[in-house]
């Protein structure tokens, strides 16, 4: 009896060290207000990037590329955030150059022009709202999205 429940005990504790590192990785982007900047563009690339694990898309905005950083991708699944070429979006995010030279977007929230949806990936903190453990999954997405209503 006493092993089942060491066993049981550790597994837990392992599976708690896996999660948080997991959800550690996608809150190592930073967010710096002081690099805060709003741009209106169009959608060149809606997906196939990624940075640090969390979903990019590449928008053009006055002729210039941005690689937007969103938010994991269960996350974005769970939103369902669809954008689609030449489609119309404002952002607000944290602006900065990448390693490989590009212009990145720590978005904190995104809105599609067409539709006036918008959708916000920090809090008033400029924390990840996904990351709210263990709310995370739960109340932000009551505030802020609506099931099943597409970008």
């Amino acid at each position: 009896m006493q092993k089942t429940h060491i066993v049981t005990f550790c597994l837990t504790l392992t599976l708690l060290a896996l999660t948080n590192a997991a959800y550690a990785a996608t809150d190592s982007v930073g967010y710096d207000e002081n690099t805060e900047i709003i741009i209106s563009g169009t959608v060149l690339k809606p997906s196939g990037c990624e940075f640090r694990g969390l979903k990019c898309f590449v928008m053009e905005s006055n002729s210039r590329a941005f690689h937007v950083i969103t938010a994991p991708n269960w996350f974005v699944e769970r939103i369902h955030m669809k954008l689609s070429p030449g489609m119309s979006v404002r952002v607000v995010g944290s602006k900065f150059y990448g390693t490989d030279g590009a212009l990145y977007l720590v978005a904190k929230s995104v809105k599609a022009l067409p539709s006036g949806r918008n959708i916000q990936f920090r809090d008033n903190n400029c924390r990840p709202v996904w990351s709210k453990i263990p709310i995370k999954r739960s109340s932000c997405m009551r505030i802020f999205y609506v099931p099943g209503h597409a970008m």
